[in-house]
């Protein structure tokens, strides 16, 4: 949050009544708190997870850096090329070699003379390399990628043509940090048919992928969660929460937001950016027509950063050591 890497606890128990000493019932409100900050001394404009590291990209885009918290444990990643205002960035593990990996898409979109690639990185090695890819899709560049069992999932469209047609189809990829190669499309259970439109990911754990998506037109929100998924197969469970946010909010949320679920309690934490009131939000959603908000302060720089809603991930602690020269992998610590 405001370009700073902080630990956040969460306290759901808000979402039961509990009958009071003289048997009224009483609602405990739910609380999300920032512990502690983790990096003071850099600003951070992104973070991405897997395997219990942190990929983080400095404020200013010019550099990368590789971070494992629970060692306190940093590596600077030093560009190909000079890095840009509009690069996407994942991380994932070759599932064999058990190598660490980046993969950056290159949009140096500046002066009309767009230049489009995409790389890898490799921990290991400590170089980069240019991927042969001509898609016929595109990646919006405020939408990030979510990393599970060691490769990275995209949200996608494809590409629109000469004729500029309103409507195209929408899907997952997936980028195989094994083979170094995206995946084919993969099914998602609605279809986007604005820009507008929300759709954003999320993981449950190594095993299960989350997207919610909420329509401009209706503000109906829906967060879906996939039964198996895979680089080339995905299949999805029935709807696991539907909401029309039309009633409790009368918004959109963020196009860039970031939202977790509990599958035990039937809730969703999602996160928003008031943009008239200069203040981040969560708003808990769960069945029967819950509804909490809870927040997070006043948003600061939003001109800056018009997309800067609070970008939330669940973190296990990890023993992978990171040095100069090269990152060994070693026993996770399991909580």
């Amino acid at each position: 949050m405001d370009y700073k890497v902080c630990s956040v606890r969460f306290d759901l128990h808000g979402i039961h009544k509990e009958d009071d000493d003289d048997g009224s019932v009483v609602d405990v409100v739910p609380s999300i708190k920032p512990v502690d900050k983790l990096i003071n001394h850099i600003e951070i404009s992104k973070v991405l997870h897997c395997d219990g590291l942190l990929l983080c990209v400095y404020k200013d885009k010019t550099k990368l850096v590789v971070w494992n918290p629970y060692l306190g444990q940093t590596r600077v990643i030093e560009p190909k090329d000079a890095f840009h205002r509009l690069d996407r960035y994942a991380l994932g593990y070759d599932k064999y070699k058990k190598s660490y990996k980046i993969l950056r898409f290159v949009d140096n979109n500046l002066r009309g003379n767009p230049v489009f690639a995409y790389q890898v990185y490799d921990l290991n090695s400590n170089s980069w390399s240019v991927l042969d890819v001509n898609p016929d899709w595109d990646v919006e560049f405020y939408r990030s990628g979510v990393s599970l069992k060691g490769n990275t999932y995209f949200f996608a469209k494809q590409k629109i043509g000469v004729d500029g047609e309103a409507e195209v189809d929408d899907f997952l990829l997936c980028f195989d940090y094994t083979d170094e190669r995206f995946g084919p499309r993969l099914h998602v259970p609605f279809h986007s048919y604005l820009t507008e439109d929300t759709v954003t990911l999320s993981s449950l754990g190594e095993e299960k992928l989350a997207v919610l998506y909420q329509s401009l037109d209706t503000c109906e929100m829906q967060i879906w969660v996939t039964t198996k998924i895979e680089p080339k197969a995905v299949s999805w469970n029935k709807l696991f929460l539907a909401v029309d946010m039309s009633s409790p909010t009368g918004f959109q949320l963020q196009v860039a937001g970031s939202f977790f679920i509990d599958e035990e309690k039937n809730l969703a934490v999602v996160f928003d950016l008031d943009k008239f009131l200069r203040f981040k939000i969560a708003y808990l959603i769960g069945e029967g027509g819950y509804f909490r908000q809870v927040g997070l302060g006043e948003a600061v720089n939003m001109e800056e950063y018009p997309y800067g809603c609070p970008l939330v991930c669940s973190y296990v602690p990890s023993l992978v050591c990171i040095n100069q020269s090269l990152l060994l992998s070693g026993k996770r610590k399991e909580r």
